[in-house]
């Protein structure tokens, strides 16, 4: 293929496509609020789990700090109606 580019007008601009709602509810945590956090699929393990949601909040906090606001959050190892996770807590 060529570098020959077809400029057109008659296209609109889609909306944005990442305002889809977040998989973890943090934005909607106070401190001391905590949520459990299982499975995706059947044979996903728990560090697998705790991996996923370690590093969900650690961009939710890394994309706070650019706007000057600070949270912490922390989780651990959790069992609840027979499945494994973790149960992560808003700290700050």
């Amino acid at each position: 293929m060529s570098n020959d580019f077809v400029i057109d007008s008659k296209f609109a601009i889609p909306e944005d496509f990442h305002t889809a709602t977040r998989k973890y509810p943090f934005e909607d945590m106070s401190v001391g609020d905590s949520f459990f956090a299982g499975p995706n699929y059947a044979d996903e393990t728990q560090k697998q789990i705790g991996n996923r949601v370690a590093q969900a909040r650690q961009a939710y906090r890394k994309r706070l700090a650019k706007q000057d606001t600070e949270v912490e959050f922390t989780q651990r190892m959790w069992s609840e109606e027979g499945y494994y996770g973790y149960r992560v807590w808003r700290v700050k």
